[in-house]
C-alpha cells in the first residue's frame, strides 16, 4: 500500500483529526517529519486541514543545526506552509539538570505547548515511525518495564489542551524513505543518530538489525503488534483500577499549599488482585509526585509490604520526596516533610542524586558529585571515594540511603552474592557505624558501599559506552567549644 493512503488510513483509523483542524507539525528535518510534512500537505484538502510547521533548532550541531533550519525553510516555502523556528543558544540545554536527551524533548514540547497555545492548534504531529515503536518496546523491555511500558508509543495522547498524534506508525522506515526518493524532498541527516553513545541508537543500528537477520525478519513488525496488543490490555487494567481505587477508600485532598495527599485502606489494597493493587499504588505515589515519574515495582512492592501492617504507625520515605505513612492499615501518600527525627525515619530516607552537579546531603554530612563521561575517561585504579558504573547497566535513578533489611550485593572479585549485613562484619565495621553508612543505590539494588565494596554487575567493562563517575565527599564535622 503506497505511504499516502497508509496515513489516510491512521488517520481514520484513530481518529486523529477532525474536519479544519489546525494542526502543528514538527520537522526536524530528517525523513521522517519531512515525510510526514509532505503526506499531510497532500491530505489537508480531505479534512480541511490548516498545517503550520515547528522547528526547534537545539545548537548543539553547530554549522549542521543551522543547516537543518535552513532545510525546514525552504521546504516551508516549497509547501506554501507558515513555520515557527525556535533557535537555543549553544550549552542551553546542557546547563538544565537532567539528560540532554531528556532535556531537549522537554523543552521542544514547551515550545510546541506554547506555540499550539498561540495560533490556536487542536492537534500536534510528530513523525514517529514503526521501527521507532519497535525500538521503544525493545528499549523499555530491557530496562524491564511492565505492560504500561512495553504498550509503546500510543497513536493519539491528549497532553495540556491539544492531542499528540502520530500518523506515520503504520509505515517502516525504509517505505519513509523510499517516499522521500520519489518526491525528491532530499531530507537531512542528523550524524548524532549514527553514534553508538546512545542505547536506543545501539538498539537501532545493533540489536534490531542482528535480530532481523539471525533470528526473525519480521521483528518490527511483531514488536510493533506486541505494543499495540498490550496497549489495549493496558487500557483496560487502567479502567479496572479506576474502579478497584474505589473499593480501596481511595479519598484525595489538596494541601493549603497546594500539594496533593491520597488515603488509602491497606486492607482492602491487598485483597485486590496483584495486578491491579500495584496499579492503584502507582497512581497514589504519581498523584502525590505530579510530573512524569512512574514508580517501579521495587518501591511498589514496598509500599504493598508496608500496607500489610495493620498494628502501630509505619513510615517509609519513597523517591520523588513522596513519604508513605500507614497507621493501624490505613496509608497516607504525602510530599516528606522537613528532615528525619529519628534514626528509624533517616533510615527510610532516600536521597535521589543530581544526574549530573553536586547533592549535598546535610544529614548525612555529604557532599556527592556525579558526571557523565565517555568510557575511555575511567582511570585503571578508582580512588576510594569514587565509584564508576556503566550508565546503561545502571537500573535506575542514582541515589544515597542507609542500610536495610535485605540488602546484598554481588561483590567485586567474589562469586555470587552477599549479604551487606555479612560484608560488614567481615570488614570490622563498627556495629555503631553500620546504621549511619551510606550507600549508593539505583532503583533499590545497592551498587556501592563507598570506601569497601563495590557491585560488579554495574561495573564499566569492554562493551561500555558510557559512563558515570560518583564522589563522595564528606563535610568536616564542627567542634564543640564546650
Amino acid at each position: 500500500m503506497p505511504l499516502l493512503d497508509k496515513v489516510r488510513a491512521e488517520l481514520l483509523r484513530h481518529g486523529m483529526v477532525q474536519r479544519g483542524d489546525r494542526v502543528v507539525v514538527a520537522v526536524s528535518g530528517g525523513p521522517d517529519s519531512v515525510a510526514l510534512a509532505h503526506v499531510l500537505h497532500r491530505l489537508a484538502p480531505e479534512w480541511d486541514l490548516s498545517l503550520h510547521l515547528f522547528h526547534m533548532e537545539h545548537g548543539l550541531r553547530g554549522a549542521a543545526s543551522q543547516a537543518d533550519a535552513a532545510y525546514v525553510a525552504r521546504l516551508a516555502g516549497r509547501l506554501s506552509l507558515p513555520l515557527t523556528t525556535v533557535v537555543l543558544q549553544p550549552g542551553e540545554l546542557e546547563r538544565e539538570p537532567g539528560s540532554l536527551e531528556a532535556n531537549a524533548r522537554k523543552r521542544r514540547y514547551a515550545e510546541i505547548r506554547r506555540l499550539a497555545a498561540t495560533i490556536g492548534a487542536q492537534r500536534v504531529a510528530t513523525g514517529h515511525t514503526r521501527n521507532d515503536q519497535a525500538e521503544t518496546v525493545l528499549m523499555r523491555l530491557l530496562r524491564g518495564s511492565g505492560t504500561t511500558g512495553l504498550a509503546g508509543i500510543p497513536p493519539v495522547r491528549a497532553e495540556d489542551g491539544f492531542t499528540i498524534i502520530r500518523p506515520l506508525l503504520g509505515c517502516t522506515r525504509a517505505e519513509i524513505e523510499e517516499y522521500c526518493q520519489i518526491h525528491e524532498l532530499d531530507p537531512r541527516l542528523d550524524t548524532s543518530n549514527l553514534q553508538h553513545d546512545f542505547l536506543r541508537n545501539r538498539i537501532r543500528h545493533e540489536l534490531l538489525p542482528y535480530l532481523s537477520e539471525h533470528y526473525n525478519g519480521a521483528v518490527v513488525d511483531n514488536l510493533a503488534q506486541v505494543a499495540e496488543l498490550l496497549r489495549e490490555e493496558d487500557r483496560l487494567l487502567a479502567e479496572l483500577a479506576l474502579e478497584a481505587r474505589t473499593r480501596c477508600g481511595w479519598r484525595e485532598e489538596q494541601t493549603p499549599s497546594g500539594e496533593r495527599v491520597v488515603e488509602l485502606d491497606g486492607p482492602a489494597l491487598l485483597r485486590q488482585p496483584l495486578a491491579l493493587a500495584r496499579r492503584v499504588v502507582r497512581m497514589a505515589v504519581q498523584q502525590v509526585a505530579g510530573g512524569e515519574y512512574a514508580p517501579g515495582l521495587p518501591t511498589v512492592s514496598r509500599v504493598l509490604d508496608l500496607a500489610a501492617r495493620s498494628q502501630g504507625s509505619h513510615q517509609a520515605h519513597l523517591p520523588q520526596g513522596v513519604c508513605l505513612t500507614v497507621t493501624y492499615g490505613r496509608c497516607r501518600f504525602a510530599r516528606a516533610g522537613g528532615g528525619p527525627s529519628t534514626a528509624t525515619d533517616l533510615a527510610q530516607k532516600l536521597w535521589p542524586l543530581a544526574p549530573e552537579g553536586e547533592t549535598a546531603i546535610a544529614e548525612l554530612g555529604l557532599r556527592v558529585l556525579t558526571e557523565v563521561l565517555p568510557a575511555s575517561a575511567v582511570p585503571a585504579r578508582e580512588p576510594a571515594n569514587e565509584g564508576w558504573f556503566d550508565r546503561d547497566l545502571l537500573p535506575g535513578p542514582l541515589a544515597v540511603r542507609l542500610r536495610r533489611p535485605g540488602d546484598r550485593l554481588w561483590p567485586v572479585g567474589m562469586e555470587g552474592s552477599k549479604k551487606l549485613q555479612d560484608i560488614l562484619v567481615d570488614a570490622k565495621v563498627p556495629r555503631a557505624q553500620r546504621d549511619r553508612l551510606p550507600l549508593v543505590v539505583a532503583a533499590e539494588e545497592v551498587v556501592w558501599v563507598p570506601g569497601l565494596r563495590r557491585d560488579r554487575r554495574f561495573r564499566p567493562n569492554a562493551a561500555t559506552r558510557t559512563v558515570v563517575r560518583v564522589v563522595v565527599v564528606r563535610e568536616p564535622q564542627e567542634v564543640s567549644a564546650e
